[in-house]
């Protein structure tokens, strides 16, 4: 093993070796946005390795941050990998959104908040004419478009990215 992988490793265990217990996987990961299919409102949607509540705090762009709080559900997912990893799934449906207001939001619970992210709403002006990427298995060796695609959905140059393939990568891991 790599010295640096070791160090990880080790202080990955750090819970454990100090206090005797086994640690708590509560931070969200994997958050992601998808269109309901419901003018006004938007899906959030991350995981925990540990059961927690599932809740966002939003709020609209210069005001008052996380203003407004909904809570939602939680699905256990056992991934079919031979050792069987466990993970929840947490899906949170924010409503009455105003149409191409920008939100500011984190996702989480009392027990790990994610980091601070944002959304536009859904425009609904009929001369609203949304500007796509569309895009597929990027692949984890070799992922040539990414740095492309990052950096042009940080211009602001989408108004929806479309995903079509792979989401998981090293599930057996």
């Amino acid at each position: 093993m790599e010295p640096l992988h070791a160090a990880c490793a080790l202080l990955s265990l750090a819970p454990l070796l100090v206090l005797g217990v086994v640690p708590i996987w509560t931070q969200p990961e994997q958050v992601h946005l998808s269109y309901p299919g419901v003018p006004g409102s938007m899906l959030v949607t991350w995981t925990t390795f540990n059961k927690t509540a599932s809740m966002v705090e939003y709020g609209l762009l210069g005001g008052r941050l996380f203003e407004i709080s909904v809570k939602g559900n939680t699905t256990l997912f056992v991934d079919s990998g031979e050792e069987k990893r466990k993970m929840y799934i947490h899906r949170v449906t924010l409503t009455d959104l105003k149409p191409a207001a920008t939100y500011v939001y984190h996702c989480g619970s009392d027990e790990g908040w994610s980091e601070i992210f944002s959304f536009t709403a859904l425009n609904d002006s009929s001369h609203f004419s949304p500007r796509f990427a569309l895009y597929g298995d990027l692949g984890n060796e070799n992922p040539q478009s990414l740095a492309r695609l990052q950096k042009e959905t940080q211009l602001g140059m989408y108004d929806a990215i479309l995903h079509i393939g792979d989401f998981a990568y090293d599930m057996h891991e």
